[in-house]
């Protein structure tokens, strides 16, 4: 299994009028792929926010595995 870290982005605007991505929150998760990784923490958010559709919270998400150092190869 993988780490990954499901960030969740929101476009916001600030007092000038620009947008900047915002991150509202990140879960993580272990899964075999991040496809599963994506669903099991849209699951966690939903859940743990009382919401039907992670989209409501946030634009975007963004899914990156991390490696434990473990498994890093010297060489």
């Amino acid at each position: 299994m993988t780490l990954f870290e499901v960030r969740y982005i929101k476009k916001l605007c600030d007092d000038s009028g620009h947008e900047h991505d915002t991150c509202q929150s990140v879960t993580k998760v272990e899964a075999p792929s991040a496809h599963e990784a994506l669903r099991l923490a849209e699951a966690q958010v939903c859940s743990s926010r009382q919401l039907s559709d992670w989209t409501i919270f946030a634009d975007a998400v963004e899914v990156r595995a991390s490696t434990p150092l473990s498994r890093i190869s010297r060489g």
